[in-house]
């Protein structure tokens, strides 16, 4: 089976060496001359245009940023692609984006699955696939999933459920970035190494500890901001939690202050930085700043 893969950056060029590893004929395609040169050195065949990566493929993975470079290939690229070809999107949508594409690729005889990726880019292989959509299609698309980017592929409901997940899971991800910041920021305020907070609490057991915490507040306290999960891609993925919310009519308070620190960050210029850079844009935050 060939394999193309649309979008060769973080997750999508990870994903793309992983199917060359597991043995399939695999065929990219991302605008970066970088990004393309990187994939070919994993083995993946590399072209300058969408359509001639898809080149046949049984199977499409979509990784790429944001909405509208999802819309932008569904309508340039995706609808030229094989009729009974399984589309699985891996990037981070909003849900009204993924029903979109559903539908439009449909009328070209292309089935599409929103499958965004639960997992951080480095565990490529052991990712878990949020995939929304028909049961057939995503039946079809697991084995070749959990062959190549994925431990798991769990079907969470209809075509855009997908998303719905991801984009809530992101959120959780911006609390957990911006009070990490926040906490060290007020021990350092009073007399106590951040480095000194974070060993204390990451080995207690503590209620508090999560994973996320341990791994990127040892990071922002050493200053290390090379980007994992840039700050602009975390804050994009939380204004999409905003529009959820407003969406349903659902009550987000906490998801308001989040997107307010991130914009914070933001405004620093630190959006092409990882997001525990969010910790240095605490330093020119006013004290106590959202208690008013």
């Amino acid at each position: 089976m060939r394999i193309a893969v649309l979008g060769l950056g973080t997750m999508g060029g990870r994903s793309a060496a992983a199917c060359v590893e597991a043995g399939f004929d695999v065929t990219g395609f991302d605008p970066s001359q970088a990004a393309r040169d990187q994939a070919a050195q994993a083995g993946v065949r590399t072209f300058d245009h969408g359509r001639d990566a898809l080149g046949g493929a049984g199977v499409v993975l979509i990784s790429v940023p944001r909405p509208e470079h999802v819309d932008e290939l569904v309508r340039d690229v995706l609808v030229h692609a094989d009729e009974r070809t399984i589309v699985a999107d891996l990037s981070t949508i909003d849900p009204e984006t993924a029903r979109a594409a559903a539908t439009t690729l449909a009328g070209h005889g292309v089935q599409y699955v929103d499958a965004p990726v639960l997992g951080r880019p480095d565990k490529c292989g052991q990712w878990t696939l949020v995939a929304g959509g028909p049961t057939e299609p995503i039946s079809q698309i697991t084995p070749v999933l959990e062959a190549t980017v994925a431990k798991a592929v769990l079907r969470v409901g209809d075509t855009g459920a997908g998303s719905v997940v991801k984009i809530v899971n992101n959120l959780m991800f911006g609390a957990i970035n911006a009070i990490t910041a926040e906490a060290l920021t007020l021990v350092a305020h009073n007399d106590v190494d951040p480095k000194v907070f974070i060993d204390a609490v990451a080995g207690s057991g503590a209620a508090t500890v999560s994973n996320l915490f341990k791994e990127i507040a040892p990071r922002m306290a050493a200053g290390d901001d090379e980007p994992a999960f840039a700050l602009d891609l975390l804050a994009k993925d939380n204004r999409l939690a905003l529009d959820l919310a407003a969406a349903s009519g659902s009550p987000a308070p906490l998801a308001h202050v989040i997107d307010q620190v991130n914009t914070a960050g933001l405004q620093q210029g630190l959006g092409s930085r990882d997001s525990g850079a969010l910790y240095r844009a605490y330093a020119s935050l006013p004290a106590a700043a959202g208690a008013q």
